[in-house]
């Protein structure tokens, strides 16, 4: 009897209805929750992670449940400065492997002006989906890191 339970919960969606992003029936296990919001927006807690159309991509979109037209693009920091990973924080609990980064990214209209914020990234624990944005050293760390080198 619990089969059908397990079933109806793995099947629940949450409708996102975006005319920025579009519109999806994200899976509830996709939603990552932010109990805190981010850095300027207190109010926005819910997320879902949107792939690139082009899987060889860097880059997706962290698209607001709460506020469907409110969206980042971001990346994995650890992909492209992979000693960044000893700048964070330790995990305070869970497991290590379990946590996952992502930075927001900019993107002006010419691209190869685009940045990182490594000083605010969000960090997330992948088994309970639940993250925080946390500010690194500013003596180290730009909300405006060149992605490019130019």
């Amino acid at each position: 009897m619990a089969e059908p339970a397990r079933q109806a919960l793995s099947e629940e969606t949450v409708p996102l209805h975006s005319r920025r992003y579009g519109d999806y029936d994200v899976p509830l296990e996709r939603v990552l929750t932010f109990p805190d919001g981010l850095i300027g927006f207190a109010d926005a807690r819910r997320f879902v992670l949107l792939d690139s159309p082009r899987p060889d991509s860097p880059f997706r979109c962290l698209v607001c449940v709460d506020f469907p037209e409110l969206g980042f693009v971001v990346c994995d920091p650890l992909g492209l400065w992979p000693a960044y990973a000893a700048e964070l924080p330790p995990v305070d609990e869970g497991r290590a492997e379990d946590r996952a980064a992502l930075v927001i990214v900019t993107v002006p209209h010419d691209p190869h002006a685009m940045t990182a914020n490594l000083l605010a990234p969000l960090l997330f624990d992948c088994t309970t989906r639940t993250g925080r944005q946390v500010v690194l050293d500013a003596e180290r760390y730009s909300i405006r890191h060149q992605l490019l080198p130019g």
